[in-house]
């Protein structure tokens, strides 16, 4: 009788503590607003939206978002065949032409002066 008693709880699913969360009251968020989720608001557990500057974030976040967009469009472009005319240094006589298409490949065949100047 023992042994049937406490084998039940394994049958049973365990409890779940959810850890305190706390929606900060942001004035510049409104409902419906991106990233504001219905039953949170602004979920901001680590403070950092009083602190700093979201608007800054946001320009940021839209900036790089585009590089990473022209950086894609790149890619498909030196793989459908398109190059750009000219040196891409007249000193070692490398045209923009001659660069490999391979992600290795290229890096490695930069010269080191090029490297330099990023």
């Amino acid at each position: 009788m023992l042994s049937i008693h406490s084998a039940v709880p394994a049958f049973s699913a365990p409890t779940v503590v959810r850890a305190p969360t706390r929606a900060v009251g942001a004035t510049m968020f409104n409902e419906g607003d991106i990233g504001v989720t219905p039953p949170l608001g602004v979920w901001d557990p680590l403070g950092l939206i009083e602190k700093r500057d979201m608007r800054r974030y946001e320009i940021m976040e839209i900036k790089h978002g585009r590089s990473a967009m022209l950086g894609f469009v790149h890619i498909l472009a030196i793989h459908a065949g398109v190059r750009l005319p000219g040196y891409l240094s007249q000193a070692a006589g490398l045209k923009f032409a001659d660069m490999p298409v391979g992600c290795f490949a290229s890096l490695e065949a930069t010269p080191t002066a090029g490297w330099l100047q990023i």
